[in-house]
């Protein structure tokens, strides 16, 4: 469980950073283009996710999920399978 609540508190911060004028985290229903991010920005988190998790993080699994509770959930499910069985059953986002 540690794990987990750790991907969320850094996508959290990644997208508190990115999509939040004044800081306030993001509610579930949060949609990150709604906000006025851009796909620039979604690979800006997608990026700074990828390296305070040293995981290789898509952009396009912010691109298609964009509320906070589904990118949430889609990262946990991507993070899910192990790297080196990407081609059996890693999503391929």
């Amino acid at each position: 469980m540690a794990e987990r609540d750790h991907i969320e508190a850094v996508a959290r911060a990644w997208w508190t950073r990115t999509a939040s004028r004044d800081g306030t985290p993001p509610a579930p229903d949060t949609d990150f283009f709604a906000v006025g991010c851009t796909s620039l920005q979604a690979a800006m988190v997608t990026s700074g996710i990828s390296e305070d998790l040293d995981e290789e993080i898509p952009v396009r699994l912010l691109l298609q999920n964009s509320r906070y509770d589904a990118f949430v959930t889609a990262l946990h499910a991507y993070l899910a399978v192990p790297e080196g069985e990407a081609a059996a059953g890693r999503p391929a986002w």
